[in-house]
């Protein structure tokens, strides 16, 4: 008498396998295509798909996570296991996290919309901004990823000074372009103790500056550009490059932008 196969040894047809994982047979073929999930055996002869059943978990996390949104390198690092593993899934945490915030900031605004209240006023005041030399690493951001870009950016600098062996010595900040493209170049910094131990470094550029502090979501931080280039106009002056950005706390920006004339 002929005995069928344990579940765990047997192959299965790319249907008989889709069916299992409860997947489409075209979400299969796309998971071998990008190289997540390759059957166990492909027949030569006529192309069928075998797939081994102990392949079922992996499908079925690799499911969970293109769910949640999660790039497909970083499912094959997930996949493989590991500390690797357990850092790709910290890394997406944190992911989810900041765009769950973002979110929360997004509701706020529209909240303040809703209500049609009045916009935020702001405090410009004319300052001397002295030169400093602060340590640095440059991003380059699309438009609309400029905020994780940079939120990235800074935690690889703040990697950085540790290493060092410094210590950081004043705010987080960001210079940006006056003009915004599609591409966004810039780099964000900070103040170190000491000469910077070997950091990369620049001297943010001194002079005559407007400044104000934006309270709130960063999707209102143009509110507070629209009230210092008033203000630039007001004193018939004009702008110089770049803007920088100083995060004073999470909900506290001091924007600055220096002039001419």
């Amino acid at each position: 008498m002929r005995h069928a196969a344990p579940v765990s040894d047997a192959e299965l047809l790319i249907g008989e396998f889709a069916q299992r994982c409860r997947l489409p047979v075209s979400t299969l073929r796309y998971y071998d295509r990008i190289g997540l999930l390759a059957p166990a055996a492909v027949d030569q002869a006529n192309g069928y798909r075998r797939y081994r059943a102990d392949q079922l978990p992996a499908a079925e996390l690799i499911a969970r996570l293109r769910a949640l949104g999660v790039a497909p390198n970083r499912i094959a690092v997930i996949l493989a296991g590991g500390d690797a593993a357990a850092a790709a899934l910290l890394r997406e945490r944190r992911r989810a996290s900041a765009e769950l915030e973002r979110g929360r900031r997004r509701l706020a605004e529209l909240d303040n919309l809703l209500a049609a209240g009045a916009p935020a006023r702001y405090r410009v005041t004319t300052v001397d901004l002295t030169e400093r030399q602060v340590a640095l690493r440059e991003f380059r951001s699309a438009f609309e990823e400029q905020e994780e870009v940079v939120l990235r950016a800074i935690s690889e600098l703040r990697t950085e000074i540790r290493r060092s062996g410094r210590r950081r010595a004043g705010a987080w900040g960001a210079t940006f372009p006056l003009v915004l493209e599609d591409t966004v170049d810039g780099f964000v910094f900070a103040p170190v103790e000491g000469d910077g131990g070997g950091l990369p470094t620049v001297v943010l550029p001194g002079g005559t500056a407007v400044t104000t502090v934006h309270r709130g979501g960063l999707d209102a931080l143009s509110l507070a550009y629209l009230a210092l280039f008033a203000e630039i106009d007001r004193l018939g002056a004009s702008p110089v490059a770049p803007v920088i950005e100083e995060y004073l706390t999470p909900a506290e920006v001091q924007v600055s932008i220096l002039f001419t004339g």
